[in-house]
């Protein structure tokens, strides 16, 4: 039989389309072929995968969030599935990510998350504080370590939550709930704040410091601005140790810069990295895209600095990043392959799944002597890099120990919209050993930190490097040439006469007098009116008199004080000589009462001498009946709490005198002189009696050399001790301490460096009222602190 011609084209159509339909090959995406249900074990994370969609849950034990639902071409747009072996596992890697993320595969879905929670701002408080602690509960993997009772803190804040409470008050809770865990990777914040829990660090305490007096003062201020002007000066400082012309930063020109290298007159390298993220140009580059532009950097490092004697490599304020950036810098130096670190996620809920990383041996790796400076606020994978760079010979940690917070931040959201932030990863080293909290020991302990180095323009960490390579970078200094310079800067100044007296190691090495009247001959026994140390002097007999027993530092003055000292509605610590000591008791000197002088730097000091009696002006000033008592006479009124930072208060001073006088019934004169002045054989020093007829109290009168046993008195106790030094109103800044007055009165100071084992007593007699002084001043200071330094490794 033969078939039409119409026939033979319909019998093969169908036969195309019967092929068609018999098609064996799979056309699914490898997301597709991997639908099904998979979690993260020890994350708290969920992946529904169908055949159009990927669903991705978070939960705890208390409840599940759905965070984020995708189309199946969205997703195959931001992800990409990698081959493993076995059928139960799943590894997908977001496409603008280095490292993958690998799942387990689940029956279902969590039971909680069959009815997840709708996140919204109107969610009750309660639902948000129960969905906290439990995330916190879960996955958190330190309590023990940083001996915290998480259950506890349930016990204790959940009664402070109700339905009605602002939002303000919700969030504080949750900030006052993780603040022991002192763990940067610990942290809640909102669209209006952020909340990171920390261990006390000097330059963030620095900058909350700062926050806290430009609160007092009523200024404008942004916590970044304050730590990029931080970022700046350091920067600055660190490009003072290059020569100009090898000088690097990337970005080129930034005052705030990822990376900055070069190399020392010497011929030694520094490099410089504040952070493991940012080293692409392109602000929206990805992180495979940084971690090229570090691999270039780095190319471009060794290059410049690979024929130098040694290298500072400075990691003491990176605030971490991403940890492939970490080891493939880390790499550079690998002259040998060594484990960088195990992880895995442990917790409540179990165990993650472990991740293993190591530094390959690089050939043309930079082998010369590296000292990693590192401090507390080294931080996460900053850690990372200083565990891999630990495991390399050639490698020596010097400065602070670092933050302990290597685990990645663990990030959940909260069922009002806040977000979280918790640590559940346990790094360990090649030896089995863990950092966190304790952070990495350094092999030489060396402050990382001070302002009063920033002053000086220099870094103890990098003068310590250089001493140790035998390249000290101070300039030879003879005692003539340092008491020349000191005439020059008197004669500019202004200044008719100076004292002088340098300590080093538990004795005076200098002292000298210096005047621009040569009738009058000046040396360090000549007598100086001293107002503006006054302080120091009602703090060294307080620290004294209870040493000896006289009374308790830690009690209440309440008992003690003849009137009722009231504080606004909030305030419910009570007032001690401690607090007062340091500066923390919540008073503060307000100026729109304190107004007895028109000029601002004689406000409080004209004021208080205006009383003839003490108790009457604290009783003004402190007693709520009294006619000088205002809520600004209090910190709180200005937003800070005595727990943030402290506030110089000579009101705070007034009252500490006062109940130390109460307490003894005898005046801070003859205090001072039985507890002080006696005991350290201060012969010229004494308190003389006011010619003035309106106030009772008396004037200081010291030498150089007399105040010289007095530091050195304090420096000996603090380092015999291994106490901090007990510089009650002086200012505290690491391991160095001083006080310049604050006061309008002649120019003195204090300076005790307990790292160095130096100080040094500088006395005037006059105010620098002018620009021009006090600059000569600010030169003067530098001066004698540079000549303490060159003294005292004259001496070593």
């Amino acid at each position: 039989m033969i078939l039409a011609p119409k026939y033979k084209l319909l019998i093969a159509a169908s036969c195309l389309v019967l092929s068609g339909c018999q098609d064996n090959q799979d056309h699914r995406s490898d997301l597709q072929r991997s639908a099904g249900t998979w979690h993260k074990p020890a994350y708290g994370e969920a992946l529904h995968i169908t055949m159009s969609r990927v669903l991705r849950y978070q939960y705890n034990s208390y409840g599940c969030i759905q965070t984020s639902e995708l189309t199946h071409q969205q997703a195959n747009r931001q992800l990409e599935v990698k081959k493993v072996h076995s059928t139960e596992r799943l590894r997908l890697i977001h496409k603008d990510q280095v490292y993958p993320i690998d799942y387990r595969q689940i029956a279902a879905i969590p039971t909680q998350c069959d009815d997840p929670i709708s996140a919204s701002k109107t969610v009750s408080p309660v639902i948000v504080f129960d969905y906290f602690w439990h995330t916190f509960n879960d996955y958190y993997a330190f309590f023990s370590i940083r001996n915290l009772d998480w259950q506890a803190q349930y016990d204790q804040y959940r009664p402070l939550v109700t339905e009605s409470m602002t939002e303000q008050a919700l969030f504080d809770v949750l900030s006052e709930m993780i603040a022991p865990l002192q763990d940067m990777h610990a942290s809640i914040s909102s669209p209006q704040q952020e909340y990171f829990s920390r261990k006390s660090v000097p330059l963030l305490n620095a900058v909350q410091q700062e926050m806290a007096n430009l609160n007092y003062l009523g200024e404008e201020h942004d916590m970044y601005r304050i730590f990029e002007h931080y970022q700046s000066q350091l920067q600055s400082i660190s490009q003072h140790y290059i020569t100009p012309d090898s000088l690097t930063t990337i970005p080129e020109n930034s005052h705030t810069a990822t990376a900055i290298w070069g190399k020392t007159a010497d011929n030694i390298g520094i490099l410089v990295l504040n952070n493991m993220d940012s080293y692409s140009e392109a602000q929206t580059a990805n992180e495979s895209q940084q971690l090229l532009a570090a691999h270039k950097m780095m190319s471009r490092v060794m290059t410049d600095l690979g024929n130098t004697d040694a290298m500072l490599l400075d990691i003491r304020h990176n605030t971490g990043g991403d940890d492939a950036i970490s080891l493939a810098i880390a790499g550079y130096f690998a002259d040998k392959e060594v484990l960088a670190f195990n992880k895995q996620a442990i917790n409540q809920t179990g165990r993650g799944i472990p991740v293993r990383q190591k530094l390959t041996l690089n050939p043309n790796a930079y082998t010369k002597p590296v000292y990693l400076l590192t401090s507390q606020l080294t931080v996460s994978a900053a850690e990372v890099f200083t565990m891999a760079m630990d495991q390399l010979d050639h490698v020596t940690k010097v400065g602070e120990e670092t933050a302990g917070a290597l685990s990645d931040a663990l990030r959940f959201e909260l069922p009002n919209g806040w977000q979280l932030s918790l640590s559940n990863e346990i790094y360990r080293n090649a030896q089995g050993d863990m950092f966190e909290h304790t952070g990495f020991t350094p092999d030489h302990h060396v402050p990382a930190f001070s302002q009063y180095d920033i002053e000086m323009q220099r870094f103890e960490t990098y003068e310590f490097v250089f001493n140790k390579l035998n390249k000290d970078s101070r300039p030879t200094k003879t005692v003539a040439d340092f008491e020349r310079e000191i005439s020059a800067l008197q004669k500019q100044g202004d200044i008719a006469t100076i004292a002088v007296n340098i300590v080093s190691q538990g004795q005076s090495i200098y002292s000298q007098g210096f005047t621009t009247n040569k009738r009058n001959l000046v040396n360090a026994d000549t007598p100086f009116y001293l107002s503006s140390l006054n302080d120091i002097l009602v703090g060294a007999t307080i620290a004294h008199a209870s040493i000896d027993g006289h009374f308790s530092l830690d009690e209440s003055i309440d008992d003690v004080l003849p009137f009722a000292l009231e504080y606004p509605v909030g305030h419910d610590h009570p007032v001690t000589l401690s607090k007062l000591l340091t500066h923390t008791s919540g008073i503060v000197d307000n100026p729109k009462v304190l107004n007895c002088a028109g000029h601002a730097a004689e406000l409080v000091t004209s004021c208080v001498h205006s009383h003839k009696a003490r108790e009457n002006l604290l009783k003004a000033y402190l007693s709520a009946e009294g006619e000088l008592y205002q809520t600004g006479n209090f910190s709180s009124h200005y937003g800070v709490t005595s727990e943030d930072a402290s506030l110089y208060s000579q009101m705070g001073i007034e009252l500490a005198t006062f109940v130390l006088e109460q307490s003894s019934q005898e005046p801070i004169s003859s205090l001072a002189q039985r507890y002080v002045f006696e005991p350290l054989k201060m012969q010229n020093t004494y308190w003389q009696p006011s010619s003035d007829s309106t106030t009772t109290r008396a004037q200081f009168v010291s030498t150089a050399n007399d105040l010289s046993h007095l530091l050195i008195a304090s420096m000996h106790q603090a380092i015999e001790n291994d106490t901090p030094l007990p510089t009650y109103f002086w200012h505290t800044d690491n391991q160095k301490f001083y006080y310049r007055g604050n006061v309008a009165a002649p120019k003195a100071q204090f300076f005790a460096d307990l790292y160095n084992q130096t100080g040094f007593i500088l006395l005037t007699d006059s105010d620098p009222g002018s620009k021009k002084a006090s600059a000569a001043y600010q030169k003067l200071e530098k001066l004698i602190f540079d000549m303490t330094m060159y003294m005292h490794h004259q001496i070593k």
